[in-house]
């Protein structure tokens, strides 16, 4: 199954609203073939999120590792800092919530002996929070690149504006599958980012 990489970039030296920045990430999308999107962050605007569709984790590492990345990456590189990059299995890049005004990235690290209790949780959590989402899509899956022992679950969601999604998973907190998902991670780190170029 295809991988969708969900890279973190930290700005350096040059101003969400340049211009060549867009230009160049719009380039190494257009080299790659990879449909990617660039997403700003609002909690910090120093961060900027590329999401794009490889057809296997394999192939994105053979392009980190190839004679090309440093022609194709050079530009974008003078201009961002690499923070991290996670992969997840995604059949299209259309299940993701590209319509709507916000995205939430949720990163969910669960302790190796609490992955069952994690996924029953979520699966009885599940269809709430997508009737939540909605009419936007909802997509979560596993961190395939975790170290070993490790475990990671992503969510991926899209609402109309981040309090929208902040003020749906207080009122969530009540429900008994939410709280066993929570109880269950190690830690939560989620983020809420736009469109860079839907940008009004």
């Amino acid at each position: 199954m295809p991988v969708l990489e969900w890279t973190a970039l930290r700005l350096k030296g040059v101003d969400i609203a340049d211009p060549s920045l867009l230009k160049n990430l719009s380039d190494v999308r257009e080299r790659l073939q990879t449909n990617s999107v660039f997403y700003h962050c609002i909690e910090d605007p120093s961060l900027i999120y590329i999401l794009g569709l490889w057809p296997s984790l394999e192939a994105h590492r053979r392009f980190l590792n190839s004679p090309e990345r440093d022609e194709v990456l050079g530009a974008q590189e003078s201009q961002l800092g690499f923070e991290g990059t996670v992969h997840m299995e995604l059949d299209t890049m259309d299940s993701l919530p590209l319509d709507a005004p916000v995205m939430a990235m949720a990163r969910l690290f669960i302790q190796d002996d609490c992955v069952d209790a994690f996924t029953r949780g979520l699966a009885e959590y599940r269809q709430t929070f997508i009737d939540g989402a909605k009419p936007y899509n909802v997509v979560d899956g596993w961190r395939i690149d975790a170290e070993t022992g490790k475990h990671e679950s992503l969510l991926i969601s899209g609402w109309t504006n981040a309090q929208a999604q902040i003020k749906f998973m207080a009122k969530a907190s009540e429900h008994a599958g939410f709280a066993a998902t929570r109880a269950n991670c190690q830690r939560v780190e989620v983020r809420h980012a736009y469109n860079m170029e839907k940008q009004d």
